[in-house]
């Protein structure tokens, strides 16, 4: 008779210590999923703003073009960049978003924000050469359309380094909280 209280003991106790289990691990997915929705609204405010400036470039470029006398080709070929830019950064965040975080799976969220990182990487390989290409062509019309280009050309430079100062920032950033979500859902699948 004692062995099957004991048994019935050790039985409810391993219920009691399941249950808790469970519920221990419900929690710990409902901090990981508020986590990756606070990192996931980041990152899009970020590609929202990258979107805006991208916008205001393609205004810029269009009012240089007639203030400074730009040619058409670069006035084209920079809107043209800047289109692009827009359309991969949408792309890139795709799938991205508040509501996946909170209800999809975390693993396709986990390949999601791996997918974000690879293109991410992906478009530097264009955007640097390119950049490289275009500023050395804006200097050159630059240089031949004005007669005292110094000033033009120093707010080209000023305009640069600001703007690369941003970029750098806002992919650092971005590859940051990537990496912390993927992290994230690593932590979890684990436990």
């Amino acid at each position: 008779m004692d062995n099957s209280f004991d048994l019935q003991q050790l039985k409810a106790q391993f219920e009691i210590l399941n249950n808790k289990l469970n519920q221990q691990q419900i929690v710990n997915e409902r901090i990981i999923r508020a986590s990756v929705n606070s990192k996931v609204r980041s990152i899009n405010r970020d590609g929202r703003a990258m979107v805006a400036i991208a916008v205001a470039g393609c205004v810029a470029i269009v009012a240089d073009h007639y203030l400074v006398k730009w040619s058409w080709p670069l006035t084209i070929v920079t809107i043209l960049f800047m289109l692009v830019a827009i359309y991969y950064n949408i792309k890139m965040r795709r799938g991205i978003n508040s509501e996946g975080a909170l209800s999809s799976d975390l693993i396709d969220m986990r390949l999601r924000a791996l997918r974000l990182r690879r293109m991410q990487n992906r478009w530097l390989w264009f955007s640097i050469p390119f950049i490289v290409v275009w500023l050395g062509w804006l200097v050159m019309e630059t240089m031949q359309v004005n007669t005292n280009p110094m000033p033009l050309l120093i707010g080209c430079g000023v305009g640069f380094v600001i703007g690369s100062i941003v970029g750098v920032r806002q992919y650092l950033r971005t590859q940051r909280q990537a990496a912390d979500i993927i992290a994230d859902i690593d932590n979890l699948k684990n436990d």
